[in-house]
Order: C-alpha cells, then structure tokens, then sequence
C-alpha cells in the first residue's frame, strides 16, 4: 500500500507486484506475457497520467491518483483513497508534502522536517512503478490475446491455490481462492488503459467475488497538478 493511513481504508486492487521464478525463467509460451512486460515498461516511462481504481461489485472508486514530473524529475501528485465511509487525501508539489487527517483536515511536510517524503523516477512512488500492471507468470494457468478494434485484450487465468498465501489479508484467514483472472485491454501503442482483477473466494460455505477495475487515461497528457479543496 502506498502510506499507512490508507492501509486503514481500503486494499489495492487484488495484487499490484510481480513475482519472477529467477533472471532465467522464460514465459514467453504465455499468450500476452511480452506485451504485459512491455506495457510495465511503458508505465514507468509515462511522465503524467491518471488512474481510478475501482470496486466494481460496489461501484465504487476506491482510489484515484493523478501524477506529473516536473522539470527536475520530481514527483507532483494528488491520491484520494476510500472504502466509501472514510476519505483520505496526499498531496505533492514536488516539495511540500500534504495530507489529510481524520477530520479532513490538511496538513503539510516541508522538505527536511521529519516524516517529510519525496518520489522521482528512482525513488518511487508506488503506484507509478510496474507492480501497477499485475503479473504473476509462474502461477498462470492459461492465457489468451484477442483483438477489439484497436485494442488488444489479454486473459489471464490463474490457479488459485498459487495465490492464496499471497491474498491472505484481502481475503480473510479462513476463506480460500477458488478462481483468479486478470483482463487486460493495451491500446494500439502498447499501452495499458485497464485491468480487471477478477477473484472468487469461498468462506464457510459462502462464495463471494471481487473485481477491482483499474484505468489509466490522460497519459503525458496532464499540464498541472491542483490541489483538492
């Protein structure tokens, strides 16, 4: 999670990381698997963009982030996260810090006072790095790459008992993931626009899904970053 009040909220989407069997491992037999790197690598390399997440079961925008590199490669970016009780809201300039606390209220880090945090290309910002765009290749159990218009649409397939441990706290200690998929769509260029993570859990005889939606739009199309009121 990006900064621990928000931990307090709401979850990522399912998983936002990438786990390699080793340098070595070659997936390249997996349908999609080179373009979903290529599109990790495209996002990193985006100087603005803006991103909603949300939980499509509940309708609901769980996060937004809208982020910019300035002219010294420093990070400017407005996050908003809830689980649709509490808000909570950062702020970056590239310099001061600013966040809000359990009232709503702002307050702002300046550079060189404690707790004071600051991101570029190096030190990320976590929801700007490639765990964004989920992949786990050792796990996948089949994939698929369609066309629509334009666009591309890769399906990932997983097998759920390889993703259990790692989904535990969204999960729940006593439920067990019984399926797991991941819909990409990549634009013409490459990159990637959306992903659904799909999962269906059973606990004590109860099934329950979750899918959580991410979209990335308005890349390197971003001119300022605006504080919310």
């Amino acid at each position: 999670m990006i900064i621990k009040m928000i931990k307090k909220l709401t979850a990522l989407v399912f998983a936002m990381s990438v786990f390699l069997c080793g340098c070595s491992a070659d997936y390249s037999n997996i349908d999609g698997y080179d373009r979903i790197m290529k599109a990790r690598e495209l996002y990193t390399g985006l100087y603005a963009a803006h991103l909603t997440i949300t939980d499509v079961e509940n309708d609901l925008v769980t996060q937004e982030l809208t982020f910019l590199y300035n002219d010294v490669d420093r990070l400017q970016y407005s996050y908003y996260g809830t689980d649709g009780k509490t808000v909570y809201r950062e702020f970056h300039d590239g310099y001061d810090y600013s966040y809000t606390d359990e009232n709503g209220e702002w307050l702002t880090i300046k550079e060189g006072e404690p707790n004071y945090r600051t991101y570029n290309r190096i030190a990320r910002f976590s929801m700007t790095d490639a765990g964004m765009i989920f992949i786990k290749p050792e796990s996948i159990e089949s994939g698929s790459v369609t066309q629509n218009g334009s666009d591309t649409v890769i399906t990932h397939v997983y097998r759920p008992e390889e993703l259990s441990d790692m989904l535990s706290a969204q999960l729940g200690a006593d439920s067990t993931l019984k399926e797991f998929t991941v819909i990409y769509t990549l634009d013409s260029a490459g990159y990637c626009t959306s992903m659904e993570q799909i999962g269906v859990s059973e606990q004590n005889g109860e099934t329950k899904k979750v899918d959580y939606l991410m979209k990335i739009d308005s890349m390197n199309d971003i001119a300022a970053i605006i504080r919310p009121e």
